[in-house]
């Protein structure tokens, strides 16, 4: 009976310590992630590559025609080899990924969704002095990250129109 209450306790404290799955209807996920936007599709597109590349994002990839932009970020953990050496693991770098979609929806007005991700790599030290790595990477589903982004979306398009271009 002891024993049987103890491992009731150890499965109690574990499951309140895990990770909680973060779920959202995708009513609440288009809410949160798409916004219009009173200018042509060229300015808007021109606005977002110009943004991530202030915020240090390199463009994988940008398709006008399609309305597509894929851009990420790397920060090199640059303590990761020593920490591997002296800990057996390490957290080598957190990643970042950005997906827009630009669509037109008339001359006038421009609707965008955003995807943001986080990510991490780590290593381990494995057997005979192999390293062994593990990537991870989320949706981020804080409505705070995207209103930030449209936020800065749409200084960056008011800059533009102010120099005419």
């Amino acid at each position: 009976m002891k024993k049987t209450i103890v491992l009731l306790c150890v499965i109690a404290f574990l499951s309140s310590c895990a990770t909680q799955m973060v779920t959202k209807s995708p009513t609440e996920v288009k809410m949160m992630t798409t916004k219009q936007f009173e200018s042509g599709q060229d300015l808007i597109f021109k606005s977002i590559i110009s943004l991530l590349q202030s915020e240090s994002y390199i463009v994988d990839r940008a398709d006008k025609e399609m309305g597509l932009i894929n851009a990420s970020k790397r920060l090199e953990n640059k303590n990761a080899g020593m920490q591997r050496a002296l800990w057996g693991s390490s957290k080598d770098a957190n990643t970042s990924k950005a997906m827009f979609y630009v669509e037109a929806v008339n001359d006038d007005v421009t609707e965008v969704k955003i995807s943001m991700y986080e990510g991490s790599e780590t290593s381990r030290n494995g057997y005979w002095g192999q390293v062994n790595k593990d990537n991870k990477e989320q949706m981020i589903y804080e409505p705070r990250i995207y209103q930030e982004w449209f936020h800065s979306l749409q200084a960056e398009v008011e800059r533009r129109k102010a120099l005419g271009r």
